[in-house]
């Protein structure tokens, strides 16, 4: 465990600097044996547990856990206070929502030249999805001049590089109160204000059947099954995808662009209803993984998308 620690931190740290980023995973399962998840934030490192297989025995897998907080401490010369520790477990409905802890200890981080506040003790999350760095980036370029829009936009991070990369406006919807205030904030942070950017608290899905407006860029990322209460029917990023589509490409100006990402491990793009609908589809997935999640191939998948004959 310590040599791999020792590895990764001295190719990526190096990597890191030149890319302008601050945060970044550091470890990723490497060894099946410490399965866990270690993600640099600045000064702090959390150590995210994946609850173990019933069939580990509870004794090795919690001597296992503390064998990482040793090594990890060691290798980045940490203090206790700059390390936290979280067990991921399934998400049900508004537990995604709910907080863990009390502290709000949020501060600022660098992203290739934007500024987010994460929060890494409070929620289950930490405020910024380090997987998606590269399209949040490639959105960024996208936008100069463009209407854009982000639907289950979370703490509106695409929305920032969206608007520091000049778009004309942008759009910000998700259903949580707490994410989008974290998103006005991120906003202030990096100097954009205005009545062009606009935050809309609603069900995504609500909202897209209902809206009449147009964009040259919409940016969706759904959650891969949801039944929270606060949505009126189940979705299933699998079985809705095309239901879906066919709302955005209603949104979607002629010479547009969406870009759909998801973490269904094994999804599949049915690209004969896409074209009964009008749509096209390239994927880009591999163009979205950095080097810190090049081992995690299945981490995301990542298409663009285009009204057909305009690709």
């Amino acid at each position: 465990m310590l040599t791999v620690l020792r590895k990764n931190e001295k190719k990526l740290a190096k990597w890191a600097k030149q890319q302008q980023i601050e945060c970044y995973r550091l470890y990723d399962a490497d060894l099946p044996e410490y399965n866990v998840a270690v993600d640099r934030y600045g000064e702090k490192v959390v150590i995210q547990e994946y609850a173990p297989p019933k069939t580990i025995n509870e004794h090795k897998a919690r001597q296992r856990l503390f064998d990482v907080i040793s090594a990890t401490m060691e290798v980045l010369a940490l203090r206790s206070d700059q390390l936290i520790l979280k067990t991921r477990q399934r998400q049900k409905g508004k537990q995604q929502y709910e907080k863990m802890a009390e502290k709000g200890d949020f501060f600022l981080v660098d992203e290739f030249g934007a500024k987010f506040w994460v929060n890494l003790t409070d929620y289950l999350d930490t405020g910024l999805f380090l997987d998606h760095r590269i399209a949040r980036k490639m959105l960024g370029e996208m936008s100069k001049g463009k209407d854009f829009l982000n639907l289950f936009a979370y703490t509106g991070s695409a929305s920032v590089h969206a608007g520091l990369g000049g778009a004309k406006s942008t759009t910000t919807v998700d259903m949580s109160r707490t994410y989008l205030e974290w998103a006005e904030k991120n906003f202030q942070a990096n100097g954009l204000s205005g009545r062009q950017h606009r935050l809309m608290q609603a069900d995504c899905l609500q909202w897209l059947s209902q809206s009449n407006e147009q964009f040259d860029v919409i940016f969706i990322d759904p959650p891969t099954f949801s039944n929270s209460k606060r949505m009126e029917n189940t979705f299933d990023v699998q079985r809705d995808h095309i239901e879906l589509m066919k709302h955005l490409k209603r949104l979607l100006r002629k010479d547009g662009t969406i870009m759909f990402s998801n973490n269904k491990r094994g999804f599949k793009m049915d690209h004969e209803a896409l074209a009964n609908i009008g749509l096209t589809a390239k994927e880009i997935t591999q163009k979205t993984l950095s080097q810190d999640f090049a081992r995690n191939r299945q981490i995301h998948n990542c298409w663009l998308l285009n009204h057909a004959g305009e690709e």
